[in-house]
């Protein structure tokens, strides 16, 4: 059987490398940059004469730190080859996320001559994923997290809680909604909810989750808490910043919240946190709405704020 003889090519390596889709940078084995293609200097923004005889470190983008690179470079030593996502920084100082394969080109001896850089820009995708991420745990209404992000943010409270101290569910609803809705439009009834998380975030620290719970009704967690007093201080600015008229859709209105509360005591799941909270918050409702309630046992005893509590 007659041997296969491969065509002769007369196309040199360097113009293989520019017709590659990604970047390509070319290092000799001390890493100074010999060689880079079109793409990469289109990518990091760049000319080829910036970088020929530099060092890569120049991309660097401080966001790995050197255990990173110290185990990229013993892959590359050991096996020859290291491949992953990794974060660059661009010539006019935006960061920019890239999936970069780096292979060492050795010779007939098994001497490294060069190491082989090709990455490709991943920022769209990586701007997907982000955009993804945002959409399974924050309210794209409100921008406030959802009620799947609260419930992840509460079961790792409950974890730390003996460290952090105690914590503590308040559960809102806004009052007469529909009548706003039903009055003045979806549009409006959409810009109220916004303005209620707006405000709500306003009346609580960085440490503390404020989400949209659905429709009309939000939720709280305080973590860490001392007591019923500090959930009570924090109820009570939320029934005061509440009662300021709203401007919504260039009209005026009053609004007014129902508040339940529950402090952990214990051991008790995050459904039954929840679940006790939004109790409390229905026998606001029931008793009049525009106050708050503490969840106090089987039967929730009144701890309301009446005396906070606006005249008709």
């Amino acid at each position: 059987m007659a041997a296969v003889v491969p065509p002769a090519l007369s196309i040199s390596a360097w113009q293989v490398i520019q017709a590659m889709p990604d970047g390509v940078v070319l290092t000799d084995p001390q890493g100074s940059i010999m060689a880079v293609n079109d793409v990469f200097c289109a990518v990091t923004g760049y000319a080829r004469a910036e970088v020929v005889g530099r060092n890569p470190r120049i991309l660097h983008s401080g966001r790995q730190d050197r255990a990173f690179y110290a185990r990229m470079w013993n892959a590359l030593l050991e096996n020859g080859r290291w491949q992953g996502e990794i974060w660059n920084r661009r010539k006019n100082g935006e960061l920019y996320p890239e999936w970069l394969t780096i292979g060492a080109i050795k010779d007939a001896w098994g001497r490294t001559r060069c190491y082989l850089g090709v990455f490709r820009d991943i920022t769209s995708p990586k701007l997907n994923e982000e955009r993804l991420k945002q959409l399974a745990q924050f309210d794209p209404l409100t921008s406030l997290p959802n009620r799947r992000f609260f419930q992840d943010s509460l079961k790792r409270a409950l974890l730390r809680r003996s460290s952090d101290g105690r914590l503590a569910v308040l559960f809102l609803d806004l009052d007469r909604f529909k009548d706003i809705n039903d009055r003045w439009g979806h549009a409006a009834g959409d810009a109220l909810l916004q303005t209620v998380g707006a405000r709500l975030s306003g009346c609580v620290r960085r440490t503390d989750t404020v989400a949209r719970w659905a429709g009309d009704e939000f939720a709280v967690l305080l973590a860490p808490v001392s007591g019923r007093r500090d959930v009570s201080r924090v109820a009570r600015k939320i029934l005061r910043v509440m009662r300021r008229p709203f401007s919504v859709c260039g009209r005026r209105t009053a609004a007014s919240v129902s508040i339940g509360g529950c402090l952990l005591d214990g051991k008790t799941s995050p459904a039954r946190l929840i679940a006790r909270a939004d109790r409390a918050m229905y026998a606001v409702k029931k008793r009049g709405r525009d106050d708050f309630e503490f969840w106090l046992g089987a039967i929730s005893l009144r701890r309301g704020l009446r005396g906070t509590r606006r005249r008709p």
